[in-house]
């Protein structure tokens, strides 16, 4: 045992457990996991993430004990370690030495690169982010450009609370903060003081860059800020839900400023990580439900993970509030909670429906033509079939012509946006919901 390597023994544990698990699981939890030291009759494991120890302590700990005592052929414990994570990356929030500076959207203490989750559609935004949280940045600013809920904001306070704990002084706002402090400044005729608050930070966090384009003299007042921090070495970081160049409002000197540090992108999950999502998200609350509910929850028409996380809540509050185990059935009646299961109408009845309401054939609702008046009623069909029903997209999409995943859930997205926007979707949808139900009944 002791003159064994702890990466060479890990990766032949891997081997074993590859063989043990399901893959998924082995994916999910192990794949990335090193073997980092032998302390006597130890060996401690580095992880990803706070998610994956929790999960590998309480899910999967004794499996790995008897996969390594076997190996070395002696009684060996395993110990799980966060990568990364050095004591002063994760003190406490009274240990931190943040600017008086923090404006109404201060560090959120929760919000940490410990808890998360690492894939491959945010992989460079979050190695970008490590890089400034540790000042090797070569880039300033830098911004984090993504759809709301990828996780942009908690890449922000991640940076912010690894700097504040290594004591440097940070100042952190929302632009729409930034817009009303600085309107306030004005108000009270001294917009000077304003830029003053800022003399001291090391590092400036702006969310929702956005929110500034349209509001001319705040942003104005972040130009002539920006160039003053970045001249004496402090860092910016920004997030955005649009990128620079697709910003009509946005003055050219004001991009090319951005545009000289560097834009990185945080992009939807994917299908498969999804279901990873789901699960770190589960093993986070600490929750023991089956792989079939987590399944259940990544199939649902969810683009972001703050989305994901809430139909998991969902599924554990239905639990709690009605007294029931979370089984399949508790959780398809929190997901879909306007569905009668007795009067839910079959697959063949909602296209049927839809095909007689828009007069269409159903070979050409499952057909290739892109052209509107096919287009919509096959988006209807779409949403309804997914509102009245717990069928997994892919199965919506096989019935409707063989499209894929992302296909289904752009087309449920379009129809749940018009359905509050325009009155016209609205007024089809309340009325095949009607001749459906009726049709149930009778």
């Amino acid at each position: 045992m002791r003159n064994r390597s702890p990466q060479a023994l890990w990766e032949t544990a891997l081997g074993q457990l590859e063989l043990q698990v399901t893959r998924p699981n082995f994916e999910t939890w192990l794949r990335h996991t090193v073997g980092l030291r032998l302390e006597g009759a130890n060996l401690v494991v580095g992880v990803p993430s706070d998610f994956a120890l929790e999960w590998l302590r309480t899910r999967l700990s004794a499996l790995v004990n008897r996969t390594v005592s076997r190996l070395v052929d002696d009684d060996v414990s395993i110990s799980f370690e966060v990568l990364g994570a050095p004591l002063a990356a994760v003190a406490l929030p009274s240990q931190s030495r943040t600017s008086s500076a923090i404006l109404p959207s201060s560090l959120d203490a929760r919000l940490t690169f410990q808890n998360f989750l690492v894939l491959k559609s945010n992989r460079v935004a979050h190695r970008a982010a490590r890089n400034a949280a540790a000042s090797k940045s070569a880039y300033n600013p830098l911004m984090l450009v993504g759809a709301s809920g990828t996780g942009k904001t908690h890449l922000l306070h991640a940076i912010g609370n690894v700097a504040a704990a290594s004591g440097l002084t940070v100042s952190a706002m929302t632009g729409e903060g930034f817009v009303d402090r600085y309107a306030r400044s004005v108000r009270t005729g001294q917009p000077h003081t304003f830029r003053q608050e800022f003399d001291s930070c090391d590092l400036f966090l702006l969310d929702d860059f956005g929110f500034l384009p349209a509001r001319v003299a705040s942003l104005e007042q972040f130009f002539h800020l920006f160039n003053a921090l970045t001249q004496r070495g402090c860092l910016v970081i920004m997030t955005s839900d649009q990128h620079p160049n697709d910003s009509a409002d946005l003055p050219a000197r004001v991009r090319s400023r951005i545009q000289g540090g560097l834009v990185t992108e945080l992009q939807l999950p994917t299908p498969e990580e999804k279901l990873e999502l789901v699960r770190a998200k589960a093993a986070a609350l600490k929750s023991d439900l089956p792989d079939e509910i987590l399944r259940l929850v990544a199939q649902m028409p969810y683009a972001t993970a703050r989305e994901l996380e809430g139909g998991l809540n969902q599924v554990l509050a239905f639990s709690q509030i009605t007294g029931s185990a979370v089984t399949l059935e508790v959780a398809r009646k929190a997901l879909f909670p306007l569905r009668n299961e007795a009067l839910r109408p079959s697959q063949h009845k909602i296209v049927e429906t839809v095909c007689s309401y828009f007069q269409v054939s159903r070979e050409q609702l499952a057909g290739p033509s892109r052209a509107r008046d096919i287009t919509y009623p096959r988006h209807v069909a779409i949403y309804l079939l997914r509102r009245f029903g717990s069928q997994p997209l892919t199965d919506i999409g096989h019935l409707l012509g063989g499209r894929d995943h992302s296909t289904v859930i752009s087309a449920f997205k379009r129809i749940e946006r018009e359905v509050t926007s325009l009155p016209e979707t609205r007024s089809d949808i309340q009325h095949l919901e009607r001749l459906l139900r009726k049709d149930s009944v009778a």
